[in-house]
């Protein structure tokens, strides 16, 4: 089985934590989790990653910065992106185009099925029938 890697970009210790070694239990999955936009750019420009999680309340860089750059850029601009966040972003997400994206909080089988369901959608993974993103927790 081919390893697919996962970026976490969260810049709650306790929750970047809890959703990496959640990802971790999975087999066929590597995650990494950074806690700000500045790390998260310094990783993709080192490693290839299949998925990124990205909260978008950030210090410094939010996620919607970090999104518009990494889809800038040729090597990451096909990287999906599932948004976390707290807030109400709808107008901005939707702008953005994004589908699929996460409402804190959320359940971690509920991250779980999101992150197979993206992977899947782009190719990465056996489909799981959990549709095309549509958004959980909204």
């Amino acid at each position: 089985m081919d390893t697919k890697t996962i970026l976490v970009v969260e810049d709650t210790p306790a929750i970047g934590e809890i959703i990496e070694y959640a990802l971790n239990d999975i087999p066929g999955y590597q995650a990494i989790a950074v806690a700000n936009g500045a790390a998260a750019l310094a990783f993709v420009a080192e490693c290839r990653v299949d998925l990124i999680l990205l909260d978008i309340n950030l210090p410094g860089l939010d996620g919607f910065a970090i999104h518009d750059l990494l889809c800038g850029r040729a090597t990451t601009a096909s990287v999906p992106i599932l948004f976390m966040t707290a807030g109400e972003h709808r107008q901005e997400l939707a702008r953005r185009g994004v589908a699929a994206w996460l409402r804190k909080p959320f359940d971690i089988d509920d991250l779980l099925a999101r992150v197979a369901a993206v992977l899947s959608a782009h190719g990465q993974m056996p489909g799981n029938g959990l549709g095309d993103g549509a958004a959980l927790g909204t």
